[in-house]
Parts: C-alpha cells; sequence; structure tokens
C-alpha cells in the first residue's frame, strides 16, 4: 500500500516561529532593565540582541526536526513499499 504525501505548496504549514515572540520579549525585559538602570537605549539593544539569538535558536531546531522527520517518513514509507 502507498502512502500519498504529496506537498501542496498552498496549503499553510503549521510551524511556529519563535524570532519575533522572543524579540518582543527580550525587547521588554530589556526596556523593564533599562528603566531600572538608567540606561533604557543599552539595555533595549541587548535584550533585541539576546531575544533574536534565542528566537532564531529555536526557529532552527524546529527545522532540523521537521527535517528529520520527513527523512523518518520517508524511510518508512521505502520501507512498507518492499513488503
Amino acid at each position: 500500500m502507498k502512502k500519498n504525501k504529496e506537498k501542496n505548496p498552498n496549503e499553510q504549514q503549521e510551524t511556529t516561529h519563535y524570532m519575533p515572540i522572543y524579540m518582543s520579549i527580550g525587547l521588554s525585559v530589556g526596556l523593564a532593565i533599562g528603566a531600572a538602570t538608567d540606561n533604557i537605549p543599552m539595555a533595549m539593544c541587548l535584550g533585541m540582541g539576546i531575544g533574536t539569538c534565542i528566537g532564531s535558536a529555536l526557529d532552527a531546531m524546529n527545522r532540523k526536526k521537521k527535517a528529520e522527520e520527513e527523512v523518518q517518513a520517508d524511510s518508512e514509507e521505502k520501507t512498507d513499499e518492499e513488503k
């Protein structure tokens, strides 16, 4: 039995994009720390940078995990075809 797993380019992907979420969190935390230390611009930039790094790392892990799942699904499909 062959499974049909063709991808439709018009289909909406159900992936979470972490970078914008963590950028805004970092900006907010940076603003709070900057207000407490009387150095708002420096703390906001630092918070934005840290948030961007964390968000892009999580996005990369998410892409890698999805790619590994696709490879595993393809190998299982080939195994099913051999039977």
